[in-house]
């Protein structure tokens, strides 16, 4: 007896089905049978399905007149003989070890359904889009969560509708399905309904967050055409699953299943137009009249006075980011909060998960792909994440046309205007190059970092009326005065909240091992705002620990949560090849020298990327206008790598590039740091109190052979310790 029947159905799949059953035959659990259910296509999927089929005797195809997946499901149910059933489809794969975790939970803890997340793949390579594998996910079990009878309704209904609206990656014990099988009747929506009649036999489940099935969105996996969605039968599924909730007396699921209902039949009218008679039905159902006043108007202007539809859904989308509202009081409530006078404050806010304290508004490689790296990372574990749009003009003020450069003291403020008055002379010079980097720093920060739409912190109290439960303040440089003006206390969660229930710093940094003693009263206070204390600098700890009196750990700065696949999907590669890339956050002659001599014995040019004014004033290919994004792209096609940039360094580790890093004369320890926990401390060039480089010991450091595997291997040991101090403080929120 096989443990899996792994059931397929299939219609006009040529350009997917063999990804898809490859990746069945790459499970781990090779104690499998795959039944591939053809219904009618008339494609070369067959012919490729049967080609498989010899190669591998597992392999089952059967072939009937389309019928329709149902169908197709419930003769695979009948001819499966194995203990549980997986249902896949035939345009999406799998995680090679989805089987065998799966099968040792359902065998564990003796479950009859047990389910992952899900990850978008793209729709040709298969390569999943919003899945990187999280610090020992690839080497550790899962971590799974357990529910019977009503919680699993809860599971359904609530909190994990999403994932349990689709049979996709569901292992079911064949014995719980018994009779149950697919409704031939349904044309949307039988996975959810065979679900749900599964779900009400009060089955022992499991689910896991790891998003280990991927899932493809192309033209071809729509089922369904326009006349059929206008058509009554098209919401059956909702209608009746909201019709048995209500006669249960369930009615909060319910009113889930009418909010949704309404929905689909709203968004088809909107995008194709729709039956009336369909909403008119809808108006009658007692759940309607339980929905919120804002749905019941959008429902009702949509089918009424669509151009009034239109402007509504995005007056309610602004009102209804933090808000609910419920009746005609809740919409004076709103009128009072506008015009500033005093409400009855019963308004339900809708409660984020985490808000991320960071530098994302600064023009700043390092600062801006460390907080999306961390941001990535918390949303891959299925937490709610915002970077919190807290924008000082301290921060966003020096990439100002006329920079703003705020310097304390008499001396301080005249220094401040010459620096403005010359920052702006240069802008000026550079206009076209200026305003390019400008632009595509903006677009780097709206597309991956904050949404454009939402409310701007320019001042510390405007943080008291932030909605987030959790606070994680880093990374970067969060703690350096020299570069926040003094010590902030909003990087140290250090403001009233009244939703605030947690403040965790994630590899905050001072730029070196410790501030200047007269920095150290103001740090001891302010770092008592912090609940759970981690720093990017190994050397920090011994000072943050005397300070805090706490335990203090060390964490890998953020960007090695994402792996390189991760982050060439968001780089820009350049047009070039062929090259020496060079990047420079202090004027080093040594190393302008080293990457002028590489290219005159390689023959390769040397391209300079600036953020700022500092350059090499050498005569060198310079990029003004890089991003972020432009910037990961030269790293990533670049023949060598020089450079004394912390974050420059830490990408050559995750591409695994040719390069050779020079100390900065006081923030080397962050370099130093991060080569060392590597293993690669023979990649930096340090000078032995000359400052002419001894050109043959920088070759040989840069030429040095580097186990990449080894370091890749250090990477995953470090990131899972960081990872667990992350899930230790916020886990009690990750799905």
């Amino acid at each position: 007896m096989k443990n899996i029947s792994v059931i397929i159905p299939m219609y006009h799949a040529e350009a997917f089905i063999r990804q898809c059953v490859r990746s069945v035959q790459d499970q781990s659990e090779q104690n499998w049978e795959l039944i591939i259910i053809d219904d009618g296509s008339t494609d070369l999927g067959p012919a490729i399905c049967e080609e498989l089929r010899r190669e591998d005797d597992r392999i089952r195809l059967y072939r009937q007149e389309n019928s329709g997946v149902s169908c197709a499901r419930n003769k695979g149910i009948d001819l499966a003989d194995g203990k549980y059933v997986f249902f896949l489809d035939s345009d999406d794969m799998i995680h090679p070890r989805l089987f065998e975790e799966m099968l040792r939970q359902a065998e564990g803890d003796d479950c009859g359904l047990v389910f992952c997340g899900y990850a978008l793949a793209d729709s040709k390579s298969g390569t999943p889009v919003c899945h990187s594998f999280t610090s020992g996910e690839a080497d550790a079990h899962l971590q799974w969560q357990t529910a019977k009878g009503r919680e699993v309704q809860e599971w359904f209904h609530k909190k994990y509708i999403n994932e349990m609206s689709g049979i996709g990656g569901k292992l079911i014990n064949r014995e719980a399905i018994g009779t149950l099988r697919f409704d031939r009747e349904l044309v949307n929506g039988e996975d959810t309904y065979f679900l749900y009649q599964l779900v009400c036999k009060g089955i022992r489940s499991a689910y896991t967050s790891s998003r280990w099935y991927y899932y493809r969105m192309h033209p071809e996996s729509v089922t369904h055409s326009a006349d059929t969605r206008k058509a009554d039968r098209y919401y059956e599924c909702s209608r009746r699953i909201r019709d048995s909730e209500y006669r249960r007396g369930n009615l909060d699921y319910a009113l889930t299943w009418e909010i949704l209902l309404t929905g689909q039949i709203e968004k088809n009218h909107a995008a194709q137009g729709g039956n009336h008679g369909i909403a008119a039905a809808e108006r009658k159902h007692p759940m309607f009249r339980r929905m919120y006043l804002s749905n019941q108007v959008l429902f009702y202007s949509c089918f009424y006075c669509y151009p009034l539809y239109v402007i509504l859904k995005r007056v309610m989308a602004i009102l209804q980011d933090g808000l609910h509202i419920y009746s005609m009081k809740d919409v004076r409530e709103v009128f009072c909060r506008i015009s500033g006078r005093k409400g009855d404050s019963r308004m339900k806010r809708k409660i984020a998960d985490v808000g991320i304290l960071t530098f994302h508004c600064s023009n700043n490689y390092g600062a801006m792909l460390q907080a999306y790296g961390l941001k990535r990372y918390l949303q891959s574990r299925r937490i709610r994440t915002d970077i919190v749009r807290y924008e000082p003009v301290y921060m966003t003020g020096r990439h100002w046309w006329i920079p703003y450069s705020p310097i304390k003291g008499l001396n301080g403020r005249i220094w401040g205007v010459l620096n403005m008055w010359n920052g702006f002379l240069t802008h000026m010079r550079m206009r076209e190059d200026f305003s390019r980097q400008r632009r595509n720093m903006n677009r780097f920060r709206f597309r991956h970092l904050v949404d454009k739409r939402k409310h701007r912190v320019l001042f510390e109290r405007g943080l008291t009326r932030l909605p987030y439960r959790y606070y994680v303040v880093g990374s970067d440089q969060i703690w350096n005065p020299h570069i926040t003006c003094g010590l902030r206390k909003a990087y140290f969660g250090a403001f009233e909240n009244q939703q605030k229930k947690r403040v965790i710093s994630y590899a905050a940094s001072f730029g070196s091992s410790e501030l200047d003693s007269k920095y150290d009263r103001e740090f001891s206070e302010l770092i008592g705002h912090v609940d759970a204390v981690s720093v990017r600098e190994e050397a920090a700890v011994p000072y943050v620990e005397r300070l805090s009196g706490r335990e203090v750990t060390a964490v890998l700065d953020p960007v090695f949560f994402l792996e390189r696949e991760d982050w060439r999907k968001v780089e820009t590669e350049p047009e070039r090849e062929g090259f020496i890339f060079l990047y420079i956050t202090e004027k080093n002659e040594a190393m302008t020298e080293y990457a002028r001599r590489l290219s005159h014995e390689t023959g390769l040019p040397v391209v300079e990327v600036r953020a700022t004014m500092i350059g090499a004033d050498a005569d060198f290919e310079v990029d003004h206008g890089a991003g972020p994004s432009e910037f990961l792209g030269y790293i990533d096609k670049a023949d060598y790598v020089v450079s004394n940039s912390f974050h420059a360094v830490a990408f050559c580790i995750i591409y695994r590039k040719r390069f050779l890093a020079f100390a900065h004369s006081n923030l080397g320890a962050r370099v130093r740091n991060i080569l060392k926990i590597h293993g690669l401390l023979e990649k930096l060039y340090e000078l032995n109190g000359d400052s002419a480089v001894d050109w043959q010991r920088a070759r040989e450091q840069m030429d040095a052979p580097v186990d990449w595997d080894e370091a890749g291997r250090k990477t995953k040991e470090q990131t899972k310790l960081a990872g667990g101090f992350l899930m230790k403080n916020i886990g009690g929120i990750a799905d």
